[in-house]
């Protein structure tokens, strides 16, 4: 994922609460952004201008000032204002202490604000602009840094905004010496979204030398498992190499897939079926330069190099009911001296294809007076039976049969392959029959009853449950 950069900081204000005035703007960064200014009040002034507001206010304080210094449920919380355009970002802070604040009504309330577009992405801001309340709350707690400056004209707050400023603009970090005691040190880190949800059968491939960024210093079980990272190895299969519990593969995986090491994708078989999208026609975009970076990952080592339209021929093939093996013998690929399984997850992974899952479902051929299917107990699980070899279905695979679990999750967990999968449903023989509906073109191709309970005489005459199973592909 490529970071965007941070937003522009449009100002930066500090606000207290007078128990004259109410709350009101004791420094602001550019001068003037905020609230009117009768003249200069800073030698940095001439820096710090931003020629954005043209002199005028960013924003209406006073219609928000109520959230700058907000009610006391507000305290120590993130709070984000959008007015006119811009987005103020705060975190409120309230002292109590008798003997302290005994000229501020027994209380000491203050607000530093930072203002972005309303639109900006501020996420990375938010940590920072907690932990500036904080800070400031402790260095008021440790020598009134703050209360002291009230009464005064002293310019050490506004020095410090002038600074947050120019350096978290410029640099992305800052180092603000305070007295001999405390510095304020911060740094602006990416956010990313959440990364999804991995699985034990995805297949994690890597998108960077994970082995030259590792050091001794990375946590022991992400070293573990990212030396079984190969684009072939499923989830499952890298905990079981690397000896490390599922959960915590899964774990470590996200946790890559977060900074962009790793990309996940399918557990490539000869058996798979997929299916082009209409982002194939990228691959003659030339901003998105697809083309030669597919032409340098598919192709053999000294082969000579096939053209575009050939590859785009090549993806074109790929349709509903037509395997990874019929595809190759199709497009006769041992004669292009491409690697086919480097052509799946080239599609895959720039979202040029995608695979075609196939999904298991038990349902009920015996009408039912409520209209309700009811799955079958683990008691009946053994009077489920293949009607093509006339053996009882492994009970392990019934739970699977809900319509929620495709081959690959199922063929995972229960360690077998499809082929072993497809024996025990009595797919192959339908199939064989149903060609036709299986490569109609729609998103959901059923195939229908493969195999049923006991014997339906036996079953009219105990008044039991008739079940069979569809196969959906999408």
């Amino acid at each position: 994922m490529e970071f965007q950069g941070f937003p522009r900081i449009h100002s930066i204000f500090y606000a207290v609460f007078d128990i004259i005035k109410g709350t009101v703007v004791k420094h602001q960064v550019p001068e003037g952004s905020i609230t009117p200014q009768s003249g200069p009040s800073s030698l940095s002034d001439s820096i710090t201008i931003d020629p954005t507001h043209n002199g005028k206010t960013l924003i209406d304080f006073e219609a928000i000032s109520e959230y700058i210094i907000p009610k006391k449920q507000l305290y120590k919380r993130l709070v984000t204002i959008c007015t006119n355009g811009y987005k103020v970002m705060g975190c409120p802070v309230v002292l109590h202490d008798h003997e302290r604040y005994q000229h501020f009504r027994n209380e000491f309330r203050f607000n530093l604000c930072f203002v972005f577009e309303q639109d900006a992405e501020t996420s990375s801001y938010e940590a920072v602009v907690r932990k500036l309340s904080r800070v400031l709350e402790g260095l008021e707690l440790e020598c009134n840094f703050l209360s002291n400056e009230v009464g005064s004209e002293s310019q050490t707050v506004q020095n410090v905004i002038e600074q947050l400023f120019e350096d978290l603009n410029s640099y992305c970090e800052c180092q603000i010496p305070i007295n001999e005691f405390n510095t304020i040190n911060l740094k602006l880190f990416p956010t990313y979204p959440n990364p999804q949800t991995v699985y034990n059968y995805h297949v994690p491939v890597c998108t960077v030398d994970v082995n030259k960024m590792m050091n001794s210093n990375w946590d022991i079980t992400v070293q573990k498992v990212a030396s079984h990272i190969n684009g072939v190895n499923h989830v499952k299969r890298i905990a079981e190499l690397a000896n490390v519990k599922p959960e915590w593969t899964r774990q470590s995986m996200e946790h890559m897939m977060y900074y962009g090491c790793i990309i996940m994708t399918d557990i490539f078989q000869y058996s798979n079926v997929y299916a082009v999208k209409p982002e194939i026609t990228r691959l003659f975009d030339a901003k998105y330069g697809l083309a030669q970076e597919c032409l340098r990952y598919i192709m053999l080592p000294n082969a000579p190099e096939i053209s575009i339209e050939r590859i785009y021929a090549l993806y074109c093939g790929l349709k509903y009911g037509l395997t990874v093996k019929d595809w190759i013998e199709e497009q006769q690929l041992t004669l292009l001296h491409i690697d086919e399984r480097r052509v799946i997850s080239f599609g895959v992974i720039k979202g040029l294809i995608y695979r075609v899952h196939k999904y298991p479902i038990l349902t009920s051929t015996t009408p039912q007076e409520n209209e309700q299917f009811h799955f079958p107990s683990k008691q009946q699980y053994h009077r489920v039976v293949n009607k093509y070899t006339g053996m009882p279905i492994h009970s392990d695979i019934i739970p699977f049969l809900d319509g929620k679990h495709h081959y690959d999750e199922i063929c995972t967990e229960l360690e077998c392959s499809p082929q072993e999968l497809d024996e025990q449903l009595g797919c192959t023989q339908q199939l064989e029959d149903s060609t036709a509906t299986a490569t109609n073109g729609n998103t959901d191709n059923i195939v229908e009853t493969l195999y049923e309970g006991i014997a339906e005489d036996k079953q009219n005459e105990e008044g039991l449950s008739q079940w069979s199973v569809e196969f959906i592909f999408r």
